[in-house]
C-alpha cells in the first residue's frame, strides 16, 4: 500500500485531482487509515495509470469510468481504437512537419534563388490538386519517413531548389553573372553534401578536383530519367541540357583558376 503523496509521485497527478476522482467515484483509496492518511494497493495505482493515459488523450471522465467497469475485454479493444487513433493523428503531425519544413528550407534559400525560382508556374507544381490535398498527400506518405530521410531531405532539398533555379533561368547566356551565380550555389549545396559522407580520414580534394566531381554529379543527376522529368516540368523542355552548359561554364573557370 502507498501513501497519497507518494502515488502522486508515480504517477504524476496532483493531491487536488485524486481528491476529486474520489468524490466522482472514478477512483477511491483503497483504504482510509484511522488516521486521515489514504491508501492505495497496486491494482488501484495501475487503474490510476489508465485513468491518466485516457485524460491525456481527451476522454471525458464520465467515459473512463464506463470504460473502467465494463469488461476486460471491452477496455482492451479501446485501448487498439486508441491506438489507431493516436497513429492516425501521429501521420498528420508530421505531415504537417514535414510541409512545414519544406516552407522552411524555402524561406531559407538564397534571394537570388527564389527570384530566379519565381519564373516557375505554381499551376505546375499543384496541377489540379488544392494546397489541401498536397498536404493531405504528405500527411499519408508521412508514415514511411524515418528520421534519417527527414535529415536527408534537410540536406538535399535546397540543392534541388537550387538546382532548379538555374533551370529556371534558361534563356540567359550561361555564361552571365546572374547564371553563373546560381550554379555557384548549388555547387556549395553539392560540396556540403558530398562532405557529410566523407571520412575524416578523407584528404582535402584540391579546387580542380570538386569541380570535377561537381560536373560529374551535376551530369550524373540531369541524365536521371526522374530528376530529368523534374527539371523538364518545372523549367521547360530543354532545362537540363541548359543547366548542363551552365555547370561546364562555371567548372572551367574553377579549373582555369586552380591552374593559375
Amino acid at each position: 500500500m502507498k501513501k497519497l503523496s507518494e502515488v502522486c509521485k508515480i504517477v504524476g497527478v496532483t493531491r487536488r485531482t485524486l481528491q476529486e476522482y474520489n468524490k466522482v467515484e472514478l477512483l477511491k483509496p483503497t483504504k482510509i487509515t484511522e488516521a486521515g492518511y489514504w491508501l492505495y494497493n497496486d491494482y488501484a495505482i495501475q487503474k490510476l495509470f489508465l485513468i491518466k493515459v485516457f485524460v491525456e488523450a481527451g476522454y471525458e471522465r464520465k467515459t473512463i469510468k464506463t470504460l473502467l467497469e465494463s469488461p476486460t475485454l471491452d477496455m482492451l479493444d479501446e485501448l487498439d481504437r486508441l491506438i489507431s487513433t493516436l497513429e492516425e493523428e501521429r501521420k498528420r503531425i508530421n505531415g504537417m512537419i514535414n510541409t512545414i519544413k519544406n516552407l522552411e528550407l524555402t524561406l531559407k534559400l538564397p534571394e537570388s534563388t527564389l527570384r530566379a525560382m519565381g519564373n516557375i508556374d505554381v499551376t505546375r507544381i499543384y496541377q489540379d490538386k488544392s494546397f489541401t490535398s498536397c498536404l493531405e498527400d504528405s500527411i499519408a506518405n508521412s508514415a514511411e519517413y524515418t528520421d534519417t530521410d527527414c535529415a536527408e531531405m534537410e540536406l538535399y532539398m535546397p540543392a534541388l531548389y537550387n538546382i532548379l533555379a538555374i533551370g529556371c533561368l534558361m534563356g540567359v547566356p550561361e555564361d552571365s553573372a546572374q547564371v553563373q551565380a546560381a550554379v555557384e550555389q548549388s555547387y556549395r549545396d553539392i560540396i556540403k553534401i558530398a562532405k557529410e559522407g566523407e571520412d575524416e580520414s578523407d584528404e582535402e580534394l584540391a579546387e580542380t578536383e570538386l569541380a570535377d566531381f561537381f560536373t560529374e554529379y551535376m551530369q550524373e543527376m540531369m541524365n536521371d530519367p526522374e530528376f530529368q522529368h523534374i527539371v523538364e516540368f518545372q523549367c521547360g523542355k530543354g532545362a537540363t541540357e541548359y543547366i548542363i552548359r551552365a555547370t561546364q561554364v562555371f567548372c572551367d573557370g574553377k579549373k582555369d583558376v586552380g591552374y593559375q
